[in-house]
């Protein structure tokens, strides 16, 4: 995820997986209802039918927490009056735990369950949950579903298989790295029922959808296929405006990476707030996903800024292919929604992830050298303000509790710096042959997507796969409290901080 702070005078941007498990038939999907047209308060209506339950009591679950967010957002307190109902439409016993949980204690009566769900968009402050990771309901015109805000979870079933169906209007057309399985139409006539088949919870989560009118562009870079949706609601930018320079980029970095990555499709979901802050979206940046990312930026931005902004914040959203989304551990692989726990690691989830977003712009000749130095003087000035002697894998294995939270920012300062600094260790040790990128393509070839490492194995792997003096490295640098000596590390390139 990245972050931008927005000013109204804006001139630059800054970087702002339990107990009794549950059972049902079979393989039968698990079918969860989306009502778009029927509207009531500015909420949409959800009906989830699990199927048959063969245990006595179940727990439904909406997400405290979600990947690549970091912080704790208790979606489910924008969900009201969920109802249990049997086989016959009468209503069933519900307990609710807390703001995420609701027990049913005759599961085996169970036939589907209901909610009403708000967006955070209009909420003052929205809910403290980054906009790029938030909901927003606008009849009729704009519905951006980041799916983890709508659909929960039975106990248990996070890997059953979902057939998610979605009713919306008839002029609003989907923008989403998910391919429809099928389209129904109504008897009314005056709306659709889109259809998605999913294997998995996860994979609900992963894609998030934006229903809007049609205002789409898509280009091939290589062999994979970008799509752009974008929704201005004063109609100041359309995906035409930006696919020139998202076009540019993206080759710029398929180039940068090589055959390290081999996604088919990837979508990017552009949403521009009108009024930032007054009953819509206020802060800025994107949320990655495994084949799209969600984008969320102020309307009244000029072009130039515009794409600007797009460019150093999509990139960051893309590079997130290779790690945490390629490259992973257990904690984020078999991710607990309502009590994570955190990996160690987000110097390279985060860090490495920064600095590949500004390496690939000066390497593939985006921007000019000195630009390239100026960025990272910037960032070595913006981690001063945090301790920096701190560890950072502790602040990582810690980022949800309060004592650390406010450290989060520093993992686009001084975890890119971390990633600058071991790229030129590995390029002195090697004689510059290889750098952090071939650490990368390395650690891709021996876990990759659906193989997550172990966290406590992964520096020595490194370790392994690289020099000695790598661990030497991590043990001062990343998990010890030794601040990173810059001038050091600049002298080895030819290079003076002044």
């Amino acid at each position: 995820m990245k972050k931008l702070f927005y000013a109204l005078a804006l001139t630059a941007t800054v970087y702002g997986c339990k107990s009794t498990q549950s059972t049902t038939t079979k393989d039968q999907p698990i079918l969860t209802v989306l009502d778009l047209v029927n509207v009531k308060d500015d909420k949409v209506m959800v009906s989830v039918d699990p199927g048959e339950f063969t245990t006595d009591s179940t727990t439904f679950y909406i997400p405290k927490t979600v990947p690549g967010t970091y912080s704790t957002s208790n979606y489910g307190k924008y969900s009201e009056d969920l109802k249990a109902y049997d086989y016959k439409g009468r209503e069933l016993q519900v307990i609710k735990r807390d703001e995420n949980s609701w027990s049913i204690p005759n599961a085996k009566k169970l036939d589907r369950i209901t909610y009403w769900t708000n967006d955070t968009f209009d909420v003052p402050g929205e809910g403290d949950i980054y906009s790029m990771a938030g909901t927003n309901i606008l009849k009729d015109e704009n519905f951006l579903l980041n799916l983890h805000g709508f659909v929960g979870y039975f106990e248990g079933m996070k890997e059953k298989k979902y057939r998610l169906e979605i009713k919306r209007p008839a002029d609003l057309i989907a923008g989403s790295a998910l391919t429809v399985s099928q389209t129904l139409p109504s008897e009314e006539g005056n709306f659709l029922t889109d259809v998605y088949e999913l294997n998995r919870y996860f994979e609900v989560v992963d894609n998030p959808i934006m229903y809007a009118e049609p205002d789409t562009a898509s280009f091939k870079v290589q062999d994979m296929e970008v799509l752009l949706d974008v929704y201005s609601p004063n109609d100041k930018f359309s995906a035409e405006d930006i696919k020139p320079s998202m076009m540019r980029m993206i080759s710029a970095q398929k180039r940068f990476l090589g055959d390290v990555d081999d996604t088919q499709k990837y979508a990017i979901l552009l949403y521009l707030s009108a009024t930032p802050g007054e009953g819509d979206a206020g802060n800025f940046g994107a949320l990655e996903h495994h084949t799209s990312t969600v984008v969320v930026l102020p309307e009244g931005m000029s072009k130039e800024e515009l794409e600007n902004s797009l460019t150093d914040i999509v990139s960051h959203e893309f590079f997130h292919i290779v790690t945490p989304l390629g490259v992973h551990s257990n904690e984020i692989h078999y991710f607990d929604y309502n009590d994570p726990k955190m990996s160690k690691h987000l110097w390279m989830y985060e860090g490495v992830t920064e600095y590949f977003a500004n390496l690939f712009q000066v390497n593939q000749g985006l921007i000019q050298p000195q630009d390239f130095y100026d960025r990272m003087y910037q960032k070595i000035n913006t981690a001063k303000n945090f301790d920096d002697t701190m560890p950072f894998t502790v602040m990582s294995e810690n980022i949800l509790e309060e004592e650390y939270q406010n450290s989060y920012y520093n993992v686009y300062q001084k975890g890119a710096l971390i990633g600058m600094a071991l790229d030129i260790r590995l390029r002195e040790l090697s004689g510059g042959k290889t750098g952090i990128l071939d650490l990368m393509k390395k650690l891709t070839q021996k876990y990759g997507k659906d193989k997550p490492f172990k966290d406590e194995e992964l520096i020595p792997v490194i370790v392994e796969m690289t020099y000695p003096e790598i661990g030497e490295f991590f043990d001062q640098y990343v998990s010890g409290p030794t601040p990173i000596p810059y001038n050091k590390f600049f002298q080895k390139v030819g290079l003076q901080l002044k």
